[in-house]
């Protein structure tokens, strides 16, 4: 049986002079499964919610795939 659900997929960067350019951003695809696109949206929200640091910069974007259950 084929469903679809979707990914929250968040890039993180820090502010930091000092560390390299290769270490400044990552991305970081979630391992929490959301069954509809309002479930990621709330979970991209309270991901914001819970940095609160001037010097990280944050988005998302929540990613729809094709997920096999057996």
């Amino acid at each position: 049986m084929t469903s679809m659900k979707f990914i929250l997929i968040l890039f993180v960067c820090i502010n930091d002079p000092l560390m390299s350019i290769e270490k400044t951003c990552m991305m970081k695809p979630l391992d929490i499964i959301f069954d509809s696109l309002e479930e990621c949206r709330l979970g991209a929200q309270y991901m914001y919610k819970d940095i609160n640091d001037p010097d990280i910069y944050m988005t998302s974007f929540c990613a729809q795939k094709n997920l096999t259950s057996i």
